[in-house]
């Protein structure tokens, strides 16, 4: 009789443990949902918070000002020989790498953002497109008495071979010795340039 006791209480034991159990995952699946609900605030929270230190710290008077000039002066003088030489195209000062070029299809995660950081904060001068916004060339304008350093050295060769894999005109004008309009659009255009 002893041994059936015994038998029933592991046997009821048995059955509490399970229901606590089973109770104790109810509840920490509901926490989950609510913690979980409580992060999904708490990144609101933090996102509005951020805004609000972001808008308040742009309104301190003085902070920002115009620049005095939206291109420099050599930047000035080969647009006005760009547009001089190209008046059915389109000419854009001052783009960025990345909305000229884009990563091909292939490489994946870390590899296509290494490609993609290569061209991210590069810059170039000025970008000649058609009427139909097709590209046609770049060209960068390089100032005469420019001093660079090495980093701006290795960025302008990454510069210059990543256009060079995407197959476009590329060229660099330096306004002391600014070529001809027409020189420049052979260059550009190739030996038809006057058709066009």
């Amino acid at each position: 009789m002893t041994s059936g006791i015994l038998f029933a209480l592991a046997v009821g034991a048995l059955v509490i443990a399970v229901v606590t159990g089973l109770l104790r995952r109810q509840r920490s699946g509901a926490m989950g949902n609510k913690a979980s609900g409580d992060s999904a605030n708490t990144v609101a929270q933090w996102t509005e918070g951020e805004t609000t230190r972001l808008l308040s710290s742009a309104e301190l008077p003085g902070l920002y000002l115009l620049r005095p000039r939206f291109l420099t002066k050599a930047e000035g003088v080969v647009y006005l020989l760009l547009n001089a030489a190209f008046p059915r195209h389109e000419i854009f000062a001052r783009i960025r790498l990345a909305d000229v070029l884009q990563v091909k299809i292939g490489p994946q995660g870390m590899e296509r953002l290494r490609a993609f950081r290569k061209i991210a904060n590069q810059h170039v001068g000025f970008v000649v497109c058609d009427r139909d916004m097709t590209i046609v060339a770049i060209v960068d304008a390089k100032e005469p008495d420019q001093v660079v350093n090495p980093r701006d050295q290795k960025l302008e060769i990454i510069k210059q071979r990543c256009l060079q894999a995407a197959q476009v005109k590329y060229l660099c004008v330096y306004p002391p010795q600014l070529p001809r309009y027409r020189e420049l659009r052979e260059q550009i255009l190739g030996p038809a340039a006057d058709l066009v």
